[in-house]
């Protein structure tokens, strides 16, 4: 197509770096997030969902957002970081759990050197190929010249990752795995997620408050100190004049 002619250069360096190893991994999820407790589910939120119902989901989502950026002019600069920031943050929730949850499960279904493990092996190197093209686009300045070309490949990118996953990989994982495992790994995939929607720094809310505790706890020590040591002085001096009235008496 004449985009990726015009930006070969572009795919070129995304293709380079396809092998990189993938930055940042989701909490793990225990066996005990998914279990039934008294023979109700742990997370009443958690609904009994195929993974690749979940995950198409997650795509149709995607293309969305990529068919609005598609749509804006070519100077609308700020809506076009705002459209992007919602599809970085949506693409490395997906990526995260189809990586740490859903492809090795369907990887661990294949064997060596069979076209199952291949179209495997070749969406993580996909996703690869689309965390460095995102990483280059946060690092540029939405009125780049080249910003709005990046994004568009990069929506070409996934397309293309999407209609390769939908048409081939997920119904292998269906005729591998079978629904009882892939509601399974959906329980597992809305945990995951749950988990990384809560990540948010806790609030500082009184947090300067204790110091200050600490430090009347230390005025109230500092003047307890100095009296107990008058008081221990006074006692002393008392003592020392008793004795000294005992010997003259002795002395006389």
């Amino acid at each position: 197509m004449p985009k990726h002619n015009a930006f070969g250069d572009v795919v070129d360096n995304v293709k380079d770096v396809a092998g990189k190893v993938v930055s940042g991994v989701l909490e793990a999820v225990s066996p005990a997030d998914t279990a039934p407790h008294n023979g109700v589910a742990a997370k009443a939120a958690i609904e009994p969902v195929d993974a690749t119902a979940l995950l198409e989901k997650d795509h149709q989502e995607v293309k969305a957002l990529f068919a609005e950026a598609d749509a804006l002019s070519d100077t609308a600069y700020g809506a076009r970081l705002k459209i992007f920031k919602k599809i970085d943050a949506a693409l490395t929730l997906h990526t995260q759990v189809e990586e740490q949850i859903f492809y090795p499960a369907v990887k661990a279904k294949t064997k060596r050197n069979t076209e199952e493990r291949d179209e495997v092996l070749e969406a993580y190197e996909e996703h690869a190929g689309a965390k460095d093209l995102i990483a280059k686009l946060e690092r540029l300045d939405p009125r780049d010249e080249t910003y709005k070309a990046k994004l568009q490949v990069l929506g070409e990118m996934i397309r293309h990752h999407v209609q390769e996953e939908e048409t081939v990989l997920f119904p292998q994982a269906r005729a591998a795995l079978g629904h009882t495992e892939l509601e399974a790994l959906g329980r597992q995939i809305q945990i995951a997620k749950q988990k990384a929607a809560g990540k948010s720094p806790a609030p500082k809310t009184g947090g300067a408050k204790a110091p200050a505790k600490r430090t009347a706890a230390k005025r109230t020590s500092a003047k307890t100190a100095p009296a107990k040591s008058t008081a221990a002085r006074g006692r002393r001096s008392t003592s020392s004049a008793r004795t000294r009235t005992t010997a003259k008496k002795r002395a006389s």
